[in-house]
C-alpha cells in the first residue's frame, strides 16, 4: 500500500538530477512539475526528458505528476507518461480544473487530486470533489489570490481552504493546503502547518526539502492518534454498522473514513 503523503516535495521535471536529490531528502512524497516550473518552449522537451527518465529509473519515493491544464494541448499531450509510469506511482496533479467533465477521458481507475485556483472551481467543489477519480483536493494558493485580488494571507483564503477541507471529508479524500511561499521563516510555516492541520487539512505542499520536517511533524498522526484510529476501526469492524459508541464517543461512517486517513497517513493499512 502506497501512503498519501502529508509533505509532498515539487520537483521541476526539467531538472531530472533534482529527482535524485529529492528522494534522498525526509519528503514522503514528490510531485513531478510539469506546470509552472517548465517555461513554455521547454515543455516537449521536458516531457519526453521524463518519459525517457520514468521508463528507465525506478523512483523509490511515491509520487504525483503535474500535468498542465488538461483543457490545454500541453496538457492532453502530457497523458502519454501514463504508459510509463512506476509502481511507487500514486496519481495525476490537475491544476486550474474547474468542471468534473475535464477529467472524463481519464481511466476510471485513475487517482487524481485537483488543484482548486479560480473562483469557478471553489464554486464547482461539490460536484468536483464527488467525481470517482478525484482522490485528493489540493489548494492552489498564489493562482487562486491572484485571482481573486486578494493576498495569500490565512484570513485571506480561509473560506477557500475551509470548503476545500469540508467538500473533502463529505467524499472521504484527502487534502493538502497550499505551500509556503518563504522558505527561509520556519517558524511561520509551523504556525500556518498547525492552523492547516486544525482546519482539517491532511497535508501540506513543500517547495524546498527544508520545508519538510516542520510540515511532517504538524501532520503525521501522533501515536495517541493512531491507537485510537485502530480501536476504533476494529470497534466498528465487530459492530453491526450505524452508530455505535467508543470511549464515549459517538462513531459513524465518517468518523471511520476520519480514522482510516489517519492510518494511511501513518503508512498503515486500515483494512489489516
Amino acid at each position: 500500500m502506497i501512503s498519501f503523503p502529508v509533505s509532498p516535495l515539487f520537483v521541476p521535471a526539467n531538472k531530472l538530477d533534482w529527482i535524485e536529490k529529492a528522494v534522498t531528502s525526509e519528503a514522503d512524497g514528490l510531485i513531478l512539475d510539469l506546470e509552472d516550473s517548465v517555461p513554455i518552449k521547454e515543455k516537449n522537451k521536458t516531457r519526453e526528458g521524463l518519459t525517457n527518465y520514468l521508463s528507465s529509473q525506478k523512483i523509490t519515493t511515491p509520487f504525483f505528476i503535474r500535468t498542465n491544464p488538461l483543457t490545454s494541448k500541453e496538457g492532453k499531450e502530457d497523458l502519454s507518461l501514463l504508459e510509463v509510469l512506476g509502481e511507487n506511482f500514486i496519481g495525476l496533479m490537475v491544476p486550474k480544473i474547474e468542471d468534473p467533465a475535464e477529467l472524463m477521458g481519464l481511466p476510471e481507475t485513475l487517482k487524481v487530486v485537483i488543484l482548486v485556483e479560480t473562483p469557478s472551481a471553489i464554486e464547482n467543489l461539490a460536484s468536483l470533489a464527488a467525481e470517482k477519480r478525484v482522490y485528493g483536493i489540493a489548494l492552489g494558493g498564489a493562482d487562486l489570490s491572484a485571482e481573486l485580488g486578494s493576498d495569500m494571507s490565512w484570513d485571506s483564503l480561509l473560506y477557500s481552504r475551509s470548503k476545500i477541507v469540508t467538500h473533502a471529508s463529505i467524499n472521504g479524500v484527502f487534502s493538502i493546503d497550499s505551500p509556503f511561499m518563504d522558505i527561509n521563516d520556519l517558524d511561520q510555516l509551523d504556525e500556518e502547518s498547525r492552523k492547516a492541520k486544525s482546519l482539517g487539512f491532511n497535508s501540506k505542499f513543500a517547495i524546498h526539502p527544508n520545508q519538510v520536517e516542520t510540515i511532517s511533524r504538524n501532520f503525521l498522526p501522533s501515536e495517541e492518534e493512531i491507537e485510537e484510529a485502530k480501536k476504533t476501526l476494529k470497534a466498528f469492524a465487530n459492530s453491526d454498522g450505524g452508530a455505535i459508541a467508543v470511549d464515549g464517543k459517538m462513531i459513524d461512517e465518517p468518523v471511520v473514513k476520519l480514522m482510516k486517513k489517519k492510518l494511511i497517513l501513518a503508512g498503515l493499512d486500515p483494512d489489516n
